[in-house]
């Protein structure tokens, strides 16, 4: 069957085909590649690690594609195999992001009570998950439990650095989550009259401000010291 002979390479492929945005096409293979590891009636500990990355793809790509149920449904056993899996491989991707995957599938499908259970267990988990946090209170808006966790994880996860061309909070040993989106959701109606949100926006934003203005000092210092190693005379003339 289809990626049995070399499912890391399976893998791979399906991951690229992502990337490069073939999303049928990677719903099918990953459909395919998760129901060969789910047919299987014993795994080991290898086979079950690609069957949960299998999983974790495949259930992104569903949300991508619209296919809310079905992303529910694949999250569901997603977490369930995960709980399976041993020793070194139970890091993959950690619990958090599964959690968050479920919780994700599940607003977007309109569970919105198992959603919020659902974030507020992946934010617990992951002690203060920002992207995590971002989707909780963008998809379910309304709720004052969610936006006063958010809020509280911006606070807690800064400064601002500079990464890969763009401005970043990392919490610890987390993801990095754009600054800017950050700021687009402070300023958001939902945070209106907010003091805290406010504040929070003034701080991102300042230290964002702090980092340009460092930046442009200091290209101007090594501009000015790249022209005084310049020559001061044209040595032609002295030939």
């Amino acid at each position: 069957m289809f990626g049995m002979s070399d499912p890391e390479q399976t893998l791979l492929q399906i991951e690229g085909y992502v990337n490069d945005g073939r999303l049928e096409m990677s719903e099918v293979m990953a459909t395919q590649f998760t129901d060969m590891f789910l047919s299987m009636k014993k795994r080991d500990s290898v086979a079950q690690l690609m069957l949960v990355r299998g999983l974790q793809i495949l259930c992104d790509v569903l949300i991508l594609r619209s296919k809310y149920t079905r992303a529910v449904a694949s999250a569901k056993v997603l977490l369930k195999q995960r709980e399976k899996l041993t020793g070194q491989f139970q890091v993959l991707g950690l619990e958090h992001n599964d959690l968050h995957r479920f919780a994700k599938a599940s607003a977007l499908a309109g569970k919105k009570r198992k959603a919020k259970s659902f974030f507020l267990k992946a934010l617990k988990k992951s002690g203060g998950c920002l992207s995590t946090a971002i989707d909780a209170v963008t998809l379910i808006p309304e709720d004052r439990k969610l936006q006063s966790l958010f809020l509280a994880y911006v606070k807690n996860s800064g400064p601002v650095i500079k990464h890969e061309q763009a401005y970043c909070l990392i919490p610890e040993g987390l993801d990095a989550v754009d600054a800017n989106q950050i700021l687009a959701l402070l300023s958001n109606e939902l945070f209106q009259d907010n003091q805290d949100a406010l504040a929070q926006y003034h701080k991102v934003a300042s230290q964002i401000n702090a980092i340009e203005q460092g930046e442009m000092a200091a290209n101007i210092k090594l501009q000015e010291a790249l022209h005084s190693l310049q020559p001061k005379h044209d040595y032609h003339e002295y030939s």
